[in-house]
């Protein structure tokens, strides 16, 4: 029964879970570079190479490159196993889904955002990994 739970979930548009700022946040998810921390908790999805992987608190974290010369790079953090390729490595092309996050709201101790230096970040829920 799990199982066909989950399977349903996955299948599921991400928008179907969006709250009011989602058509907003899918259009343009970005300020200054960097994720809009007004859209947290809005649901969106990146997609790039990962350049860099670091792990915080027990959390793995990734640098994504989304190939856009007006955005930074993007960290995400990701609590699943990866679709297609399950380990996901520097130089790999990955789609993350999921919602828009500030980094003080994961870490209290501020330890995250000064790991990664940026306020927000994308909380995976869903990556497919393309490999390299």
């Amino acid at each position: 029964m799990i199982k066909y739970l989950l399977i349903l979930l996955f299948l599921t548009p991400i928008q179907a879970f969006a709250g009011k700022y989602a058509n907003q946040a899918n259009e343009n998810p970005f300020h200054n570079g960097e994720l809009n921390a007004k859209y947290e908790g809005e649901a969106t999805a990146l997609g790039g190479t990962v350049l860099k992987h670091i792990t915080v608190n027990n959390n793995n974290l990734y640098l994504l490159d989304l190939k856009t010369s007006s955005i930074n790079n993007i960290w995400v953090t990701s609590f699943v196993k990866a679709q297609g390729k399950e380990v996901v490595e520097v130089g790999d092309n990955v789609i993350f889904k999921g919602y828009i996050s500030t980094a003080s709201s994961l870490d209290e101790t501020e330890e995250l955002e000064n790991s990664i230096q940026s306020k927000t970040l994308l909380m995976a829920i869903y990556a497919l990994n393309k490999g390299k």
